[in-house]
């Protein structure tokens, strides 16, 4: 059997360089890691696992503390990390810790003995003293659900706040005003956040809070029951009843049928927290729903990272977008007899698609705040600092996209594929990035292309999330990514991009093109028919994932974000790819599927397509597309359509790639002047080459673009040297 000496010989390397290829150290060359990748191939060298952990003290363990494994969130927030951790080699020991303290402490105990690499704990309370054995091992840690105080640690919870004022708002506007709350213990964040949505749902309406109407208990059905009879006995009774989680609700549903209440025509009750094997039982729950499978994944990528870096990270914050799901308990559907006829299955007809439920803004923060006397008060977003005309500015680029003037023509770049450029702009050699090559084939780091944008005075970065057929020809596709290395490549760059006033752009691969591509389409009328069902069935793959990464990307990161770009070849230099009708069948119900995600959190989108498109500006537009990259026309039809589309969709380009190849660097400035004069006007306009900047792209060219920009892009002189 090979060694890792063998592996060693055969690339002509130490065995430490082997070992640091093994281990994903980014402190190796590319072309020494190719040789150390194909000696091992060759030698089919296979590192020992026992070997690894004793070399590298790590077990491949994760810990995973909850507190009611009986409760579908918790399951489902299990399922999550599991699902993470199998994909990356780590087993998870799991531990339910039946919201008890001294439970809790005993399997601290038993994680500590097991020399787990990493846990994930939902404490009992938040009192980090209680996790000191965590802490004081410096074992890497993250908590989820809940808040401490003591110990700034990774963290992931679902906008408790957010969700709890808005199902308080709904009852509001049913004409309720006696609202009660049952909630979980005061020593739990999450209980505190959701009285504190419940507080701020009435301060908006004007109604009086009566602290009599908030019941603390435990978080299990027990307490539910015991609670809703205490609410039940309160004069005059109230008119709807909120419980914090699902097990309260379901021990107040026994409590109510115990009383011979209805629910909805006696009492209206609404929860946190889906129950998702009895949804579609009397009563139906109306509910706001976390993303708890998104929680556990978000949870699993936060610890695997900080457990893989080999830097120090800062202590990373994430809460997730929750959705309020209208159903019968609310008494939403009560006929105006005050009846509601119900049967199994009970119909949807009528209910309200679930809703996401925006996060707080500043003003309703600060009126938090206030509220809470201090206590409840949530950071602020800070806004980016305006910078000068030479700086980047993600806040310029927004503007534009707005139609409205910025300070200058926003410049992007967001297919620069050529590392000597890279080096020519950094001034140093870049390194190998084995992570960032896996997910994306980018030639340089996140930290080197933010740098790379702040030399250049570009607005934004895009980091990829790709997913396409390998071979032209076959529809076979490679397993997607791991999504929780995609969420950590993002978070790289907005690590990076954090404080500089470059924006981050999240950049997805599409379906139509790449299958095109996949099925050897390069003809696309030829034989289409024949090929057309495996065509769709390979389209409908390709976006189910895409879909998925990009609702978990915005959840996560939406508010990060500066916009959405979407890959996709629609055209040719004849027209739309298989003609205007069978395109138009098959392309934008797709595509709003796809993009369904960013549009609900608001997000500009972009969309990056080559070839004569004309015909599907008007489509684009009606998908919500605001803007197209890069117009590839002749300057006369490039003008017509910035005519027709103004104030509609935003153009990127004017910069053909031919001259950054071929031309002087006047020829370049003359180019650039003349797109800032006749196109910058009202905004609307991005400046941008119409193609890839690839090694054929003269370094000098693309310095004297970004510089001419802010020389000729200034608004109130654009197109004059300033």
């Amino acid at each position: 059997m090979p060694t890792i000496s063998d592996v060693a010989e055969r690339a002509g390397v130490s065995p430490a360089t082997v070992s640091r290829v093994i281990h994903g150290s980014r402190n190796v060359r590319r072309s020494t890691r190719e040789r150390v990748e194909r000696a091992i191939q060759e030698l089919g060298y296979v590192p020992s696992a026992v070997a690894q952990s004793l070399r590298s003290k790590r077990t491949r363990s994760l810990a995973l503390l909850v507190p009611d494994i009986t409760n579908t969130f918790w399951t489902t927030v299990v399922r999550g990390v599991q699902d993470v951790a199998q994909r990356h080699g780590y087993s998870v020991l799991l531990c339910n810790t039946d919201e008890d303290l001294a439970k809790q402490l005993d399997y601290l105990d038993f994680v500590v003995r097991q020399q787990v690499d990493g846990a994930i704990i939902a404490p009992y309370d938040s009192d980090a003293g209680h996790l000191d054995k965590l802490r004081q091992r410096d074992i890497p840690t993250v908590i989820i659900d809940r808040r401490i105080e003591g110990w700034e640690v990774d963290s992931v919870a679902g906008d408790s706040v957010s969700g709890s004022r808005a199902l308080v708002q709904h009852l509001i506007s049913l004409g309720h005003r006696r609202i009660a709350m049952i909630s979980g213990p005061a020593i739990t964040s999450t209980a505190e956040d959701r009285v504190a949505g419940y507080r701020l749902a009435l301060k908006d309406a004007g109604i009086l809070f009566d602290p009599r109407l908030i019941h603390r208990g435990e978080y299990k059905s027990s307490s539910g029951k015991a609670l809703l009879g205490q609410v039940l006995d309160e004069d005059p009774p109230p008119t709807a009843i909120f419980a914090a989680n699902n097990a309260l609700a379901v021990g107040a549903i026994d409590a109510l049928e115990e009383r011979g209440l209805r629910v909805p025509q006696d009492i209206a009750l609404v929860c946190f927290d889906d129950l998702p094997n009895t949804s579609l039982i009397f009563p139906f729950l109306t509910v706001v729903a976390q993303p708890a499978y998104d929680m556990g994944v978000n949870a699993a990528q936060l610890l695997l990272s900080r457990i893989h870096s080999e830097v120090s990270l800062q202590p990373r914050h994430v809460t997730l977008p929750v959705r309020l799901i209208v159903r019968h308990s609310c008494g939403s559907q009560l006929g105006s007899n005050g009846r509601v006829p119900l049967s199994l299955p009970i119909s949807k007809e009528g209910l309200a698609p679930g809703v996401l439920v925006k996060p707080l803004s500043p003003d309703d923060r600060r009126s938090l705040a206030s509220l809470m006397d201090g206590s409840g008060a949530l950071g602020l977003r800070v806004p980016v600092r305006l910078s000068d005309y030479g700086r980047s500015d993600v806040n310029r680029l927004l503007q534009a996209l707005d139609h409205k003037e910025p300070d200058r023509v926003p410049h992007v770049e967001f297919a620069v594929n050529s590392k000597r450029i890279y080096e020519y702009v950094l001034e140093h050699e870049l390194e190998h990035d084995a992570s960032g090559w896996r997910i994306a084939s980018q030639p340089v780091t996140p930290e080197d292309q933010v740098e790379f944008a702040l030399r250049l005075g570009m607005d934004a970065v895009a980091c990829e999330f790709a997913w396409r057929p390998r071979i032209s020809g076959t529809d076979d596709l490679e397993p997607p990514h791991s999504l929780a290395e995609q969420l950590s490549y993002l978070e790289r760059y907005l690590r990076a991009a954090q404080g500089t006033s470059v924006g981050v752009v999240a950049s997805f691969t599409s379906f139509f093109q790449p299958a095109l591509i996949g099925m050897g389409l390069a003809d696309p009328p030829d034989r289409f028919a024949e090929k057309r069902g495996r065509f769709e069935a390979l389209m409908d793959t390709l976006l189910q994932n895409q879909e998925k990464v990009m609702l978990v990307v915005c959840n996560r990161f939406g508010e990060d974000l500066a916009l959405i770009l979407v890959l996709d070849g629609l055209a040719d230099a004849t027209g739309l790819c298989l003609g205007d009708d069978v395109f138009m069948e098959l392309f934008p119900q797709r595509m709003a599927q796809m993009v369904a995600p960013a549009r609900e959190h608001n997000k500009p989108l972009m969309i990056q397509t080559s070839g004569r498109i004309a015909n599907a500006l008007t489509m684009l537009h009606e998908l919500g597309f605001h803007a197209i990259h890069p117009i590839e026309c002749d300057w006369a039809e490039f003008s017509g359509i910035r005519g027709r589309y103004a104030g509609k969709l935003a153009l990127v380009g004017g910069i053909p790639t031919s001259v950054l190849v071929h031309g002087s660097a006047e020829d370049v400035k003359g180019r650039v002047q003349a797109c800032c004069a006749e196109l910058g006007p009202g905004g609307g306009y991005v400046l941008s080459s119409t193609g890839s900047i690839t090694d054929d792209v003269s370094p000098k060219n693309l310095v004297t673009m970004a510089r001419a920009v802010h020389q000729y892009g200034r608004y109130g002189s654009l197109g004059q040297e300033t």
